[in-house]
């Protein structure tokens, strides 16, 4: 009853040969759905698990890849992180990928030893993607010195790095622009962490858009959760007449709703309010959140289109930025 089950057990279970077993491992294209469903079902009911370890000695490939999220404090996996992962997920079984997601920090990867970092330093995956990323990333020159082949998601200070991006100056730019073109001359800036480039770019293309303009504002960075959003927009509110909020992150724009709310506020009436990321549950917000999209299928797309490529030994560099767009809906 222990006895693990075999390619052969689940031949004879399917009623197929071994050859034919073994092409619905290695996804052959000449195979029937048919024959693929009685296969699986049959792998399902004998409990057989396919050995990535010797497959990929055997092709040199494991197709396993680690994607690696920024720990944030123990807070990495937010509304972006998943919708990210979700169109990651689905495009990477497109391609007979399996996704392995791990935590990570930059400063402390080798000392950390988690699971992605194991299977990265044992030659167990083909490759990395890492979802966001700080200056001088100490993950990007491990990858680098030990000839594993990975993309950035985000706008990386290397210029060794394929990276792959919302172009955050222009959604920074984009979002300051848009307020001051409705009208609004009173706009804080709530910033995610600065230490990314991502908030760093932000940054500097909202600053471009608003300066010698005639308005007042202000950039909060370290805004990163939705409790920190709520606080720092009560704070924000106690100083100044504030008139719009701009925050990076649609999910983060929960906590400036509720505060503006508290104080018998009404949005945009009194204070408008303008994401960053176009969330779906961002039209369900009261009223509906206008906001600065990014397209995740595209961007996860060609995350995974690079990655391959350098997996297959071909050379890839430099940055793939895209575009983002205002959503506008009746928060502003």
């Amino acid at each position: 009853m222990n006895k693990k089950a075999t390619i052969v057990d689940v031949a004879r279970e399917s009623g197929v040969s071994v050859k034919t077993v073994s092409r619905v491992i290695n996804h052959s294209p000449n195979v029937s759905e048919e024959t693929k469903a009685r296969v699986y079902e049959a792998m399902r009911k004998t409990h057989y698990q396919i050995n990535l370890l010797a497959k990929g000695l055997k092709s040199s490939r494991t197709n396993v890849v680690v994607v690696f999220a920024d720990r944030h404090q123990e807070e990495h996996l937010s509304t972006w992180h998943t919708l990210m992962l979700k169109y990651l997920f689905a495009y990477a079984q497109k391609k007979n990928l399996k996704l392995v997601l791990s935590p990570s920090s930059s400063g402390t990867f080798e000392q950390d030893q988690t699971d992605g970092f194991y299977l990265i330093a044992n030659g167990l995956v083909d490759g990395a993607i890492l979802l966001e990323n700080v200056n001088n990333d100490q993950r990007i020159g491990y990858f680098e010195e030990h000839h594993i082949p990975y993309v950035v998601f985000g706008e990386a200070d290397d210029e060794r790095c394929t990276c792959v991006s919302l172009d955050n100056y222009q959604a920074g730019y984009n979002g300051g622009k848009y307020l001051l073109d409705k009208g609004y001359r009173s706009i804080a800036f709530l910033l995610g962490e600065e230490r990314f480039r991502s908030s760093q770019l932000r940054m500097k293309g909202f600053e471009e858009a608003v300066k010698d303009q005639d308005c007042w504002y202000r950039i909060y960075p370290g805004t990163n959760t939705i409790e920190k959003a709520y606080r720092k927009a009560q704070e924000v509110m106690d100083e100044h007449k504030v008139r719009a909020f701009f925050v990076s992150g649609d999910e983060r724009a929960l906590g400036v709703y509720r505060a503006i709310y508290e104080r018998g506020l009404s949005i945009p009436g009194d204070i408008a309010v303008l994401g960053i990321d176009n969330i779906p549950s961002g039209r369900f917000y009261y009223p509906p959140i206008s906001t600065v999209a990014q397209n995740f299928a595209e961007m996860s797309k060609s995350c995974l289109d690079c990655l391959e490529r350098q997996i297959k030994g071909e050379v890839t560099s430099g940055e793939r930025a895209f575009p983002s767009e205002i959503i506008e809906r009746e928060s502003t």
